[in-house]
């Protein structure tokens, strides 16, 4: 049974980025892969050891300090479930959420960035398409995810995102899953081959 941590679902709401769970449970169903979506709302207690996969997606600016402060005290958990090859994905602005974990640092633009994305990456085969709109972006370009082709990388180049074993956060919006059936199938390959 894969279990699926879906954090914050009320407050992280914007630009329908719950559809990267949709495309997930979508997948899952088709294959019969047995699942279950949790959903960890704002008071409930993470339960990072019930977990295989954890997803972050975009909020209203106002929830991002409090949803920062709500998960710092399970820094060193979520760092070990990290280290430990569990899956994370953080899009749009959940980035900014996530760099307590002092794995990479993010920049506040005044500007919105804005832009219509597509990128390649090693991840998987053929172009990725998604958007863009946000004022964070990750800072270095140590362990990117995308190469973009069009859109805006980390610290205003063409290299986008932060990956760590199997940890994923990217500024890239979409819902980025449910537009790319191969970014997909990347995520369901690695949470069924972790459960067999």
């Amino acid at each position: 049974m894969i279990r699926i941590a879906h954090l914050y679902p009320e407050e992280l709401t914007l630009y329908g980025e719950s559809g990267n769970i949709k495309a997930l449970t979508y997948t899952l169903d088709k294959e019969n892969i047995e699942y279950e979506v949790i959903r960890v709302d704002k008071d409930a207690k993470l339960e990072l050891d019930k977990y295989d996969f954890i997803y972050l997606g975009s909020g209203r600016p106002k929830f991002i300090d409090d949803i920062k402060k709500r998960l710092l005290p399970y820094k060193e958990e979520i760092l070990n479930y990290i280290e430990n090859g569990k899956i994370i994905l953080a899009t749009g602005n959940a980035i900014s959420i996530l760099d307590f974990l002092e794995l990479y640092d993010v920049n506040r633009y005044e500007n919105r960035i804005v832009y219509d994305v597509e990128a390649t990456t090693s991840l998987c085969k053929g172009y990725i398409k998604g958007f863009q709109n946000t004022e964070y972006l990750i800072k270095d370009t140590k362990s990117i995810i995308f190469n973009i082709e069009k859109g805006m990388g980390n610290d205003l180049l063409l290299m986008e995102g932060f990956k760590h074993k199997n940890f994923y956060a990217t500024s890239i919006i979409g819902p980025i899953l449910a537009r790319n059936d191969n970014l997909n199938n990347y995520f369901i390959d690695l949470l069924t081959n972790d459960h067999h």
